[in-house]
């Protein structure tokens, strides 16, 4: 009898191949890639790598044409300025109805993903501080008791996810939002929704602040390579 959980043991391994080979920058934005090579890549099957550049479309880690090519997503920090500020929002809301519905339970789930980040931070592992800061903000989501805004926002989550990542280099920022993290906590525990929503308005001005400055950089440096006229 087949083991029917073995194809999705298999996707799963093929998706988590290629995330991480995205990440880590062995396959870089703009990059075209197949089935074919991509199977060869990892040493999978066909199947397995097909399933896996599906979902990875679907999450944006990817991007396909159709009948012509598909190739790792790349970066507009135009968009992502624009969807930080609506996922900020919604990150508002979340932590004021946590701290609205705090719960001892809630506090122990928040202490631990804090308690996950710093051990990342102090041992200078950067992905696994970015994966912590993502759990945060899915356990913001899920704590909030309202389940139009889980879906709404882990749909939302799951398109950024690879943004995450970009910041790999940038220890400062991980060490920052953690911080921010830790504050968005104390208010929630205080059951402040007012200084919950502060809070976290905070740390959504801070990576829009980041985003601005990363549009200016790149700015002045698409002034700096362009020939003369």
């Amino acid at each position: 009898m087949s083991n029917p959980s073995r194809p999705a043991t298999k996707e799963h391994a093929a998706y988590q191949a290629i995330r991480s080979a995205i990440i880590d920058g062995r396959l870089v934005p703009g990059q075209k890639v197949s089935i074919r090579e991509l199977s060869a890549m990892f040493d999978m099957g066909r199947t397995p790598i097909t399933d896996a550049m599906k979902r990875l479309i679907h999450e944006g880690w990817l991007e396909s044409v159709a009948g012509v090519s598909t190739h790792v997503a790349k970066l507009d920090l135009r968009d992502r300025y624009e969807y930080m500020q609506l996922r900020g929002a919604i990150e508002v809301l979340a932590a004021q109805l946590c701290a609205e519905h705090v719960t001892p339970e809630m506090i122990l789930d928040f202490q631990h993903c804090l308690s996950v980040a710093q051990l990342a931070i102090n041992s200078q592992n950067w992905v696994k501080a970015i994966e912590a800061d993502i759990a945060f903000h899915r356990l913001c989501a899920n704590q909030c008791g309202n389940r139009f805004l889980i879906e709404f926002y882990q749909q939302l989550l799951s398109q950024d996810e690879r943004v995450f990542f970009r910041n790999i280099p940038d220890p400062d920022a991980r060490i920052q939002s953690h911080d921010q993290h830790a504050d968005i906590v104390a208010a929630i525990a205080k059951g402040d929704v007012a200084a919950a929503g502060a809070a976290a308005q905070r740390h959504t001005d801070t990576i829009l602040l980041r985003l601005r400055q990363d549009q200016a950089r790149i700015a002045a440096e698409s002034t700096q390579e362009s020939p003369l006229p």
